[in-house]
């Protein structure tokens, strides 16, 4: 299997993990904790449930989750460093017991079959070799009914934002990011062509199509900020004895 692109994340978010607490909200102008809000806003979770955080970096997500739906949440993430400060984040906010870490990979998860009851993956898409194969394997570990729930950029369909945009990511963000360090230079540099990479090769419909091919129904996307980002969710289905599955 080829592991190139998880190498590759592994180099970028290792050399990020010491400032992501502050940097994304401000290079997206402080949309991004509205997306991550939008998000939790849409998990179905409760004290008895156990979510799946994919992704989570330095948590951020994992414990908005548990803050505001009350349930445990685990965190995955491939960079040593991110779940380094996402311990570290966790520990100060007393949720030590209730957002647990694992360092693996979302292509191969070590988790059985239906052990959550909702799954929230961000920003994953463009670190993995073969998405629809990803997004199987993590619609493995779902129970039943359990929503799935995903956070991604995207790009403007206006033409002036688009262009606003397409000014912003090629070359102010890699010029902000050189400000910060070295490795956030790398990622402003990384950022904008890969969106656009991915919308080239996965649109926003065939991404929901393969949900729907891999047993998610109900699926639902939402656009924020002008585009810049985008919200997909819907639940895995229950399995009948009519259906015969």
């Amino acid at each position: 299997m080829d592991y190139h692109r998880n190498h590759h994340a592994r180099e970028l978010f290792d050399g990020i993990a010491a400032q992501y607490n502050w940097v994304p909200d401000l290079f997206s102008f402080f949309q991004y904790r509205r997306w991550r809000r939008y998000l939790v806003a849409n998990l179905q979770a409760g004290p008895d449930s156990t979510v799946l955080d994919l992704c989570t970096g330095p948590a951020g997500v994992a414990m908005l989750m548990a803050r505001t739906h009350h349930c445990r949440v685990v965190g995955v993430d491939l960079s040593p460093k991110m779940l380094s400060r996402a311990q570290h984040n966790i520990s100060k906010n007393g949720l030590t017991g209730q957002v647990p870490l694992v360092l693996g990979r979302a292509e191969d998860l070590a988790f059985a079959d239906e052990s959550f009851d909702a799954v929230s993956v961000t920003f994953l898409l463009r670190y993995v070799d073969d998405p629809e194969s990803t997004m199987r394997e993590i619609i493995r570990v779902l129970k039943p009914g359990g929503r799935l729930l995903s956070l991604e950029f995207g790009v403007p369909s206006n033409p002036v934002a688009r262009a606003l945009w397409q000014v912003y990511t090629r070359g102010m963000l890699p010029l902000a990011g050189a400000l910060v360090s070295r490795g956030w230079n790398k990622v402003g540099a990384f950022l904008g062509p890969s969106i656009s990479q991915l919308y080239q090769s996965n649109t926003e419909d065939s991404i929901r199509e393969s949900w729907l091919r891999l047993g998610i129904e109900d699926v639902q996307v939402n656009r924020l900020s002008l585009g810049g980002a985008v919200v997909m969710w819907g639940a895995k289905e229950r399995v009948t004895e009519d259906s015969g599955r």
